[in-house]
């Protein structure tokens, strides 16, 4: 299973894609444009109890305590050695619903996370959203990304059909 994963810190953010294999995870730190920059980190862990993960990096020990808070589980608070670290991380895919451009007052325009073709339109213009629903479905390096809409509104238009190809940051539909 491989999984790309966005981490926002007190950094700028990064992504990494996580393969786990029989119980081992590799870690690969991404480019922007989706290239592996980084040696992979090979990850053993067990969790001895709810919230504590004990850590082989590299053939290095750790243990590792991770709180989520009720409001939103993808932010951490994460207790290493003697640090205490808080991020967000995110599913890249589905961090990709709040890839949005502010436009005219009310408005919010859905863009392209990146370089693709449109495999679905899933609420057509007109459509009432609510924050959370698919809009479109991407195809992209080969997996499909549902952008999902950042706010409840109305679908007011979709610029995009399905099979088209469309560039990163391509206007795709805008919500009101």
């Amino acid at each position: 299973m491989i999984v790309e994963v966005r981490i926002e810190g007190e950094e700028t953010p990064r992504r990494y894609r996580v393969r786990r294999d029989n119980g081992t995870l590799e870690v690969r730190r991404l480019a922007a444009e989706g290239q592996e920059v980084e040696p992979a980190l090979s990850i053993d862990w067990r969790t001895p109890e709810p919230n504590v993960y004990s850590l082989l990096v590299n053939g290095h020990s750790y243990d590792v305590h991770i709180d989520a808070t009720e409001e939103d589980e993808e932010r951490l608070t994460v207790h290493l050695l003697s640090e205490i670290i808080r991020i967000r991380a995110t599913d890249a895919r589905r961090h990709r619903v709040a890839r949005v451009d502010s436009g005219p007052a009310g408005m919010v325009q859905i863009t392209a996370p990146m370089p693709g073709r449109v495999l679905k339109v899933l609420a057509p213009e007109g459509t009432e959203v609510k924050r959370g629903d698919g809009i479109i479905v991407l195809e992209a390096m080969k997996m499909e990304n549902e952008l999902k809409a950042p706010r409840d509104g109305t679908v007011t238009s979709v610029v995009v059909e399905q099979g088209q190809g469309i560039e990163g940051g391509a206007l795709l539909a805008t919500i009101e």
